[in-house]
């Protein structure tokens, strides 16, 4: 929500594009702003904004996030979160969570397939589109309520929500201690194993 010369907007934003309503003066619509006054102080997580679907990841497997490895910039991006995880056994996994495409949902899984067995490159162990309400969570999903006020664009494209479970779980390049040590990383990444 925004209020600029004592008239409201609600903005709506997704990982496709932004809505903008139009403005709403505050003195006509009084009860209207206590409306918004209460969903914005009251409102549960998700009407929020924040994701309520971190917390367990594939069917039951919970996953403990240990650290924030990367996190993308930007609202409009695929908004991805690279995390350190660990499975109830103790083996550490780099999760991504993003929100891809819908018309390349495939890309990435099977560029990663094909890498498969090669050395110094990660392993795709698996990957699911994550689930809210019952139904794959995308930005069509998400935006069923607005559907009908939303204007024919093409640059409203689907994205699905998706997750990677990766290994082996390495280090971000900003850990570091020197450029030795990291030209000895790409050294040893060059020769292999």
């Amino acid at each position: 929500f925004s209020i600029v010369n004592f008239k409201l907007r609600a903005h709506y934003l997704d990982r496709s594009g932004m809505i903008i309503s139009a403005p709403m003066p505050i003195g006509r619509h009084a009860v209207r702003f206590a409306d918004v006054l209460n969903a914005m102080t009251l409102g549960n997580h998700s009407a929020l904004g924040l994701d309520p679907t971190i917390h367990v990841c594939d069917e039951g497997e919970v996953y403990w996030i240990m650290a924030i490895l990367w996190k993308s910039r930007g609202l409009f991006s695929r908004g991805t979160v690279c995390y350190r995880v660990q499975d109830k056994d103790g083996q550490e996994y780099a999760l991504k969570d993003c929100w891809v495409d819908a018309d390349k949902l495939e890309q990435e899984v099977d560029f990663l397939r094909a890498v498969d067995g090669v050395p110094n490159v990660v392993r795709l162990r698996k990957y699911w589109d994550v689930k809210y309400d019952g139904r794959v969570d995308s930005t069509s999903h998400i935006r069923d309520h607005v559907r009908d006020h939303l204007p024919d664009s093409p640059i409203y494209t689907n994205k699905v929500h998706r997750r990677m479970l990766l290994t082996p779980c390495g280090l971000p390049l900003t850990n570091f201690k020197s450029i030795p040590e990291l030209v000895n990383v790409f050294r040893d990444l060059v020769i292999g194993e």
